[in-house]
Order: C-alpha cells, then structure tokens, then sequence
C-alpha cells in the first residue's frame, strides 16, 4: 500500500484537529458522522451551527447491487461508499454496512461541494443574471467591494486563480477564517463569511498569474451569490440543479449567520445523490446545454496547477483519464467524483482511508487506471 501524499489537494478541519490530520478514524469521527443529523440538532461537537435543509429525508427501498462486480477495487474496510453508472445505468453500488451507512445515508461531500457551487454559478449565468465570467465579482456584489475581492473577475475566482490568497502554508490563517465562516469556537454565534475573508488585507500576486487552492475564493463566490440573488448558494443549487437529479429529495448544507452558504465544503446528500449529480453533469455535457458548456468551458480553459498532470477548472479538478481532460470532484481523504464523458461512465467513491488498498488515489494515473479498469 502507498502512503497517501495529499501534496496540495489541501482540505479543511474546522474543529479541534490539527490540519495536517489525515487519519480514517478522525475523519470517520470529525468530518463524516456528525453531518447524519447536523441539520436535525443544529449543533457540530459542542458549537450551535446554521445550516440550511431542503426536502425531506426519505427512507427509499436500499440499494446494494452487483450487476458487475468490482469488489477487487472497493473492497476496503473504510470505503464507505463505492457507485459506478455506466450508459446512465447504475451497475455497482457497495456500502459498508459495518458503519451503517446505505443508499439513504447522507454523506458530507468534503470539498466536492465546490462544484455544486460552481453548478450555481453557472446556472446563474444561463439564467442571465450573470452577463459574463470575466465581469468583476463587485459589480454583483456591494459587500465585496471593501474587499481584495473587489477587483477579481468571477473566472480568476472560479479557477482558484484570485491572486488574493498569501501562497504559503498558513496553517494558522486558514484555520481561523474557517472557524470565522461557520461559526465555531471564539465565534460561535457569530459566523460570518464577510469577516472571514476580510482578514486577508490585500492581494498576494496579479490575479489570473498562479492557481492557489484556498477557501476564500469559494467564499467570494458565495457572498456574490446571496447579493446578487438574495438567496443562499445552497438554495441557487437546490433549485436549478438538484431537484432536477436527486432520488432522495434531501440535502443540507452549512450556511453562517445571515445565511451565506460556507461553500467550500459541508454540502452533504446521500452517496447516491451524489452519484446522480455526477450523471447530471454528464448529461448536460453530452446535451450540449447552457450548463454544459459552461462545465465543458471549466474543463478545456482548465489552469495549470502544481499538481503533475491535474489541472483545475471551474471549482473542480481536470484529471487526464486516459489521455482524456476530464472533470473530477474530490474531496479530502479519498472522496472522488469522476465524470467521463467518452465512456458514460460516472465513479462514484467515498473512502476515509489515507492508505487505501488500491493505492495512492491522488497519485498521477490512478484514477485514470480505476476508471480504465471499469470500463
């Protein structure tokens, strides 16, 4: 087995754990188990959190299925979840039923909530209310104005390519802003995504010079969105995209205290919910939509990153598949959502394990094999 080398795919803890902390049985601990009933106790460990639910949980008939088996692949004691759709036809589905956790399980999505902010943001432009990418986020947003958001085009902003945050690890900065955003600790009670990025004082470099992965620029975004429509990205999302996919009509997602949509992460639904966002955005694509071409867009104007091999597009990350750009939300740990549109194809997978039996999953080229081997 590898060791698994995170090296800039950098993903965020708000609590009492260190950044670095990588371990299954935290993660299990801290970022997967308190998110089943978050939206039901309203409180994450001791600290009262806002947060925002649509639908209603349902207890639909559970699905764990093998009309192919690739158990040789996503049989692991802490894989939680393992889907694989093929021509828009669920063909895999596996649980680990030692945690309890099945189709209607609700899942946190680590940081591939950040392509169902960019879904938003890209429906907002086929809707109009966005005339153009390369439009400054000022001109949709008051409150970013007094800001080093002020001046940045929504794009540099999607790529993660604001020039705004410091290049460096500041393991102590990232953290405070995300205890700031959602309210914990110190600031509990006071959650604000404004204040958060606020605390970053100027621009770091030019924008559009060099991608940097970094929670603010997905806050930038989601404070536009809540002025420019006077609702939560989360609700933006709900409304022009998920309610078009899901299957268990449930979601939540952490919001601060006006209601802004922490978007960076904690956008949670159930695994398989998570699957059909994957064959959403499949379908747009091939359909050649307004949507997909904005996705298509995020994929072939995709920035250089220093990650060998790996590009990044519009909130999510260009995986070489096979040869082939293709779009690919992960999420910290083992949390992957890859999209291959040449062979309709959709991998789903939520693992927890940072030495996972298959290997190093961020490693260059294995993802591409998985999906080589699933096809």
């Amino acid at each position: 087995m590898f060791k698994l080398f995170l090296s800039i795919t950098i993903y965020f803890s708000f609590i009492f754990i260190s950044y670095a902390d990588h371990g299954p049985k935290k993660m299990w601990k801290r970022q997967i188990k308190p998110y089943f009933n978050v939206h039901e106790t309203k409180k994450f460990g001791p600290f009262k959190i806002n947060i925002h639910s649509y639908g209603e949980k349902q207890n639909l008939d559970s699905i764990n299925f093998k009309k192919e088996n690739y158990d040789n692949i996503f049989k692991d004691k802490n894989n939680l979840a393992a889907l694989i759709r093929k021509n828009n036809d669920l063909v895999y589905a596996r649980f680990n039923k030692k945690r309890n956790i099945d189709s209607n399980t609700i899942l946190h999505g680590m940081s591939m909530a950040k392509t169902a902010l960019s879904t938003a943001i890209g429906s907002l432009v086929c809707n109009g209310k966005i005339e153009s990418l390369d439009d400054e986020l000022s001109k949709y947003s008051p409150s970013l104005k007094q800001t080093p958001y002020s001046k940045i085009t929504i794009r540099n902003t999607l790529q993660m390519n604001s020039g705004v945050a410091p290049i460096q690890n500041d393991y102590k900065l990232r953290r405070k802003m995300n205890q700031m955003a959602m309210g914990m600790r110190k600031y509990e009670g006071k959650a604000s995504m404004l204040k958060a990025i606020s605390i970053l004082k100027g621009n770091d470099r030019e924008q559009g010079s060099k991608h940097f992965y970094f929670s603010s620029d997905p806050f930038a975004l989601s404070i536009m969105i809540t002025d420019l429509t006077n609702k939560p990205a989360s609700q933006i999302f709900y409304e022009n995209a998920f309610k078009k996919f899901s299957k268990n009509k449930f979601m939540h997602w952490v919001s601060d205290k006006k209601g802004i949509t922490v978007a960076q992460a904690r956008l949670t639904m159930s695994a398989l919910d998570w699957s059909n966002f994957g064959q959403f955005i499949h379908d747009e694509i091939i359909n050649n939509t307004c949507l997909g071409k904005f996705y298509k867009e995020g994929i072939e104007n995709a920035v250089e990153t220093k990650r060998d091999g790996v590009r990044y597009g519009y909130q999510f990350w260009v995986y070489e598949v096979n040869g082939v750009p293709t779009l690919t939300m992960t999420g910290h740990g083992g949390f992957f959502n890859v999209i291959n549109t040449t062979k309709n194809t959709i991998l789903t997978m939520f693992s927890v394990d940072e030495k996972y039996k298959y290997g190093n999953l961020f490693k260059k080229g294995v993802v591409s094999k998985i999906v080589e081997e699933i096809n």
